[in-house]
């Protein structure tokens, strides 16, 4: 009985570590299954890792990939007793203030530099509304307006530099032959009621003589969204 017992008890926790694995994406945290942005179940371009969420699309050379970190996730991971997420929003607060995360990365395998447009990327609905990027000060503005600047937030916005890619003012980024940029990428929260988004992220390759222009190159990853699921999302207070 006994046996039978301790058999059992090993093949639930088997199961357990292995959908806790499934969870797991690059970024090292466990998935929402609330996330109210997820890719399609076909996409136009590029191919998604069903464990992780992650759109992969490769071409001239480089590969870029983008995942979506719902609210709940972002301050699972970055809200903590003595710190709070840059990305943080209550929900009473303006859609202005709210923040909408995508990570990033772009991997240059081809046989010139590239320059991530960081300022040029763009998130679009299908409400025919249009986000950029939003920076560290759009961040800092928010807390103060809010009257939330405190040392936990001041600790998270001297985070936000280090985790955003072109960093604190959203500059553009270059990615040598061979070398991997990635970070994150904040846009104001989309239409509740659009269904579809999609993630722009615009490169240059340098030129391959000094007389020639550079070559603008995109990369659309594309996204459905859950209006139940959004409504879902709830903060983390600690």
């Amino acid at each position: 009985m006994r046996k039978s017992l301790c058999v059992g008890l090993v093949v639930a926790l088997s199961a357990v570590a292995v959908y806790l694995c499934s969870c797991v994406s690059s970024g090292g945290t466990l998935l929402d299954p609330k996330d109210p942005i997820f890719p399609p179940p076909e996409l136009k371009e590029g191919v998604v890792d069903p464990t992780t969420r992650v759109i992969t699309i490769t071409k001239d050379g480089i590969t870029a990939t983008a995942e979506h970190w719902s609210r709940t996730r972002l301050n699972r991971k970055y809200t903590t007793v003595d710190m709070r997420s840059p990305f943080y929003y209550l929900e009473t607060w303006a859609q202005g203030f709210h923040s909408e995360v995508f990570h990033a990365t772009v991997k240059n395998d081809g046989t010139r530099s590239v320059i991530l447009k960081v300022g040029e990327t763009i998130l679009e609905d299908d409400r025919q509304y249009k986000y950029t990027p939003s920076k560290v000060q759009d961040f800092e503005y928010k807390f103060v307006t809010k009257k939330y600047m405190d040392l936990k937030t001041k600790r998270g916005l001297e985070l936000a530099p280090q985790i955003m890619l072109g960093g604190a003012a959203g500059a553009d980024t270059v990615v040598p032959v061979g070398e991997t940029r990635s970070g994150f990428l904040s846009f104001t929260t989309p239409s509740s009621q659009a269904s579809k988004v999609w993630l722009t992220l615009v490169l240059e390759k340098e030129p391959e003589t000094a007389t020639a222009a550079y070559e603008r190159v995109e990369f659309r990853f594309d996204f459905m969204q859950d209006p139940v699921l959004r409504a879902s999302q709830t903060p983390v207070k600690r």
